[in-house]
């Protein structure tokens, strides 16, 4: 392991283990979104990163043994791989801009649409191949996972969000078509993803209020979340993370029945609001810190934010520590302040 991580008492598998059991923990774990950032460490572009699965892999044990972060989700746009696998087109830059999606191939017909899973399409192998390379290097000490999209975020990639929420509203059924062939492309998916070792976590944000009304979510997302979520469950996954960020309070009763192991309090929300919700349910606790911090605060700054979001969660042993997705600009040493915080106070989790 490298030198950054001496302080670690246990391996992060270990510690994940343990806090996904409930069990108490030597500290509470730390779990930031680092994607596009860990081009950065390299001194490469997220999409030079994007493009080659040397590079994203390479970039991925970097920041790991940078920071030590007690999961790894490979990838750096994760919500455009299935899009573009299935006929998407992304934009790549020369800066440090994230590629993104720029066209919607069924935006114009509502027929029925040719949704297919192949381990060869797009960048799918590419995703795989890096996370695979990623597992062989440090898998023995932390899990190594894949990011995955939810069915309505890839849907209003291949339609446009207008076209999609209109089709909702007026209750189309190709609407519903859409959304169970994408739920099928994302289960074969998932069977790939289980095939190599790997875990995976499920990213679905087009899904968070106030795009999607609380009905609209109840109705049309969380029932293909739900189908996606216990067909992973069935095949094998034990843990099956849903990440929806933004203010998800009205929708958070729905989110926590949808299967998902982990349930999401972005830096915008009261952590209050959502741990009644976690306990009922055994489900871990994601507090997220606002990853803008991580580019213009101070150490000190960051740390005590950390401290508020952990105090708020009450000892609840199955709380993580996270972030929003770290920027590619994010400073070095404000990452490491909170890995330190949490290894100076290792007294923050109970047995609740």
């Amino acid at each position: 392991m490298a030198s950054e991580n001496a302080g670690c008492r246990m391996t992060c598998k270990e510690r994940l283990r343990r806090m996904a059991a409930g069990g108490r923990n030597d500290r509470v774990p730390f779990m930031p979104t680092i994607l596009e950032h860990a081009a950065a460490l390299l001194g490469r572009t997220p999409s030079e990163c994007a493009q080659d699965s040397r590079l994203m892999a390479d970039a991925h044990v970097a920041a790991w043994k940078r920071y030590g972060h007690d999961a790894v989700t490979v990838g750096i746009d994760v919500y455009n791989i299935e899009a573009e696998a299935l006929g998407c087109e992304v934009r790549y830059y020369t800066d440090s801009s994230v590629p993104g999606i720029v066209s919607h191939p069924y935006g114009l017909t509502s027929n029925p649409f040719p949704i297919h899973f192949s381990p060869e399409s797009g960048r799918i192998p590419l995703v795989l191949d890096a996370a695979s390379s990623v597992a062989k290097s440090i898998g023995d000490e932390v899990d190594v996972g894949v990011g995955i999209c939810g069915p309505f975020s890839i849907a209003v990639e291949l339609v446009g969000f207008e076209m999609l929420i209109e089709g909702i509203a007026d209750e189309c059924p190709w609407v519903r078509r859409l959304l169970e062939s994408v739920t099928a492309h994302q289960i074969e998916y998932g069977k790939e993803i289980l095939r190599r070792g790997l875990g995976l976590v499920l990213f679905d944000s087009w899904a968070t209020p106030p795009l999607v009304s609380p009905n609209g979510y109840r109705e049309f997302i969380a029932p293909y979340e739900r189908s996606l979520i216990l067909a992973l469950k069935d095949m094998g996954f034990k843990s099956v993370p849903l990440v929806i960020g933004g203010d998800t309070r009205p929708i958070v009763q729905d989110i926590s029945s949808t299967g998902t192991t982990t349930l999401l309090s972005d830096y915008m929300t009261d952590i209050q609001d959502y741990l009644p919700h976690a306990i009922e349910r055994g489900l871990v606790l994601r507090g997220n810190l606002d990853p803008s911090l991580l580019v213009s605060a101070t150490p000190e700054e960051i740390t005590r934010e950390a401290e508020m979001r952990i105090a708020a969660a009450s000892g609840y042993s199955r709380f993580v520590l996270g972030t929003g997705v770290v920027p590619y600009d994010a400073l070095e040493h404000s990452i490491c302040a909170i890995r330190t915080y949490l290894e100076k106070d290792s007294d923050m989790v109970s047995n609740r």
